[in-house]
């Protein structure tokens, strides 16, 4: 039956229609695919590790071999699907559907260069958190940070006085963590010190054991804020 399956993709794929799309670490696209057949979303030179996206809203299926993913839409509206790839970049696509055939959609990274002092960022693979049933409960725990609203099993503790002071003037204050069983988000201010404004990259705080991240705005001018929500696996030890 896979076996099927997958060459039913593999002539889909052949029919579909394509296209290249430029996009930067951390920045939103808005696509337009087909509602009643199979696309194809492949991120050029990368794989495709993470999709989350609404309950019920698409129908999801990971190629193994190029890390691209099959999806087929389900909700009449729009919606978001966050990606993250292999390499550590990540992506949100704002998904239409229209009546055609079947598209396939090629996401050509655009590069981001940005250094920490005395440490600096590589791109860390976020890897799925093991034991870890869906990943709408990574997305409901950002949401919940973002909205302030806390929820069954997870402990907040709130951090006071300490700032970490990373180059071009971003200053980072922790706020609050949140841990559940097996999440542990965490809360932290964004303060851009500098003259100029920071284009914000996800790929900067990625790091191991890294399951998402999410930004109150995408950029911050010269003396402006924003807040950083990111969400890991919990360590047992």
């Amino acid at each position: 039956m896979r076996k099927l399956l997958s060459v039913a993709l593999t002539l889909l794929t052949t029919a579909a229609l394509s296209s290249s799309i430029p996009i930067k670490d951390n920045s939103d696209v808005a696509l337009t695919l087909a509602s009643n057949n199979y696309n194809r979303i492949v991120v050029q030179q990368d794989k495709i590790i993470e999709a989350v996206f609404p309950p019920g809203s698409m129908a999801i299926k990971r190629d193994e071999q190029d890390g691209s993913v099959y999806v087929m839409l389900a909700s009449p509206t729009p919606f978001t699907l966050f990606l993250s790839t292999e390499s550590g970049r990540h992506f949100s696509v704002t998904l239409n559907g229209e009546a055609s055939l079947g598209k396939t959609i090629e996401l050509v990274p655009q590069a981001q260069p940005f250094t920490k002092t005395a440490q600096p960022v590589g791109t860390t693979p976020f890897k799925r958190a093991a034991n870890l049933a869906v990943p709408e409960a990574i997305l409901a725990m950002l949401n919940h940070m973002e909205q302030q609203k806390p929820f069954a099993d997870v402990r907040i503790t709130r951090h006071v006085g300490k700032a970490l002071r990373w180059s071009k003037g971003l200053t980072l204050l922790p706020k609050e963590s949140w841990v559940s069983p097996l999440l542990k988000g965490e809360a932290i201010e964004l303060y851009n010190g500098g003259k100029e404004t920071l284009t914000l990259a996800e790929a900067w705080f990625a790091k191991a054991g890294t399951l998402a991240i999410k930004f109150s705005k995408p950029s911050i001018r010269p003396q402006e804020r924003a807040m950083l929500y990111q969400v890991e696996e919990v360590s047992h030890g």
